[in-house]
């Protein structure tokens, strides 16, 4: 009995060390492969970029091209992707139709089903370098509209990226409602991309996020719409000055300087200005100072008499905005018993006047 049971544990140790001895075979084979191909890449790479900058100055070298994407593919198309923001313009559209004319954009679509998640994100970023050009967008426009319910937040950002580029409107206001459920290190990335297409998101995109009443896509939407930092025919920002929830209140105060000037909102932010949250009342300060609205002199002169230290001096710094009215309220303040209300008006008046 005890010599067979010790036979069954010598076949199992035989076993367990063949199946080590042949994970080592395993990694060995695949290291020797990897160091091969680092070798390749070390002497491809050079020669594909040298290649593709005389492609990209005019010259017809396409045959040489497909020997290199023949005998590396992958190192082709890291080659292609190495001139990502260093060329514009025709080059830039010559570099997008040269992975069609190779075949490499179609290799890129079909690593996007990859169930290697490395080739998938590679594949998808790679389909967003190309596809500022329309027959790029042509082949890979609808994996990258899916690509948008990825689970994997890469290949989300890489897919808005290539759609924002594509410049269509539906696209661009897909991308954008996507972003504003997004983290806010995402919608840093994407702030940028989507800037250029600011007015025409205000026709539908903005409203109807704001319609929503999400209280966390609004206040998203809202720190987008900052980050812009221009002018924008946007509406609906009235109603979101009197919201309850504070977070959207105050940033909506930080946009109205940037939408129209009409007479919602500067009575927004007037009752605002009168508002016994101090950070509030400073918001609407900063807002009335940037749009010289000449009726917030008196609720401004009231935050500088009896507000804290940061809300005098924004009511300070608005009134300095707009001489010469503001200008003489600050300097009858100067000699207020206030200690808090002289500092605050001394100081935005001698930044007004400048040096002496």
């Amino acid at each position: 009995m005890i010599e067979a049971e010790i036979s069954v544990v010598g076949v199992l140790l035989c076993a367990f060390g063949l199946w080590i001895l042949g994970m080592f075979g395993v990694s060995l084979v695949r290291s020797l492969s990897s160091r091969k191909q680092s070798r390749v890449t070390e002497t491809l790479l050079p020669q594909i970029r040298n290649a593709l900058v005389d492609f990209l100055a005019g010259r017809d070298n396409q045959a040489l091209l497909r020997e290199f994407v023949k005998t590396s593919p992958e190192d082709a198309g890291t080659a292609i992707m190495s001139f990502q923001g260093t060329v514009g313009g025709d080059a830039r559209d010559r570099r997008s139709e040269l992975s069609i004319e190779l075949a490499l954009l179609h290799d890129w679509c079909q690593d996007t089903h990859s169930r290697n998640l490395v080739e998938r994100r590679t594949a998808f970023s790679r389909l967003a370098f190309v596809c500022n050009y329309e027959p790029c967008r042509r082949v890979a426009g609808d994996l990258l509209r899916r690509a948008l319910k990825d689970p994997d937040s890469d290949i989300r950002l890489s897919a808005c990226l290539a759609l924002v580029q594509s410049g269509g409107i539906e696209d661009v206001e897909r991308v954008f409602e996507h972003t504003v459920s997004e983290n806010l290190l995402v919608r840093i990335l994407l702030s940028e991309a989507l800037r250029r297409h600011a007015v025409p998101l205000c026709e539908r995109a903005i409203p109807k996020v704001i319609q929503s009443g999400d209280p966390a896509r609004i206040p998203a939407m809202l720190q987008m719409v900052i980050a812009w930092e221009r002018a924008l025919p946007m509406t609906g920002v009235r109603e979101l000055l009197y919201v309850l929830d504070r977070k959207v209140r105050l940033l909506a105060l930080r946009v109205a300087p940037l939408v129209p000037d009409t007479p919602d909102v500067r009575t927004g932010i007037l009752d605002a200005l009168m508002d016994a949250d101090p950070e509030v009342a400073g918001d609407a300060a900063r807002a009335a100072g940037r749009l010289r609205i000449e009726a917030a002199h008196p609720g401004l002169a009231r935050c500088l008499r009896v507000g804290n230290a940061d809300l005098a001096r924004a009511a300070a710094a608005a009134l300095a905005e707009m001489p010469p009215r503001g200008w003489v309220t600050l300097q009858e303040l100067c000699s207020s018993p206030n200690p808090v209300t002289a500092l605050a008006a001394s100081e935005a008046l001698a930044r007004a006047r400048g040096p002496a």
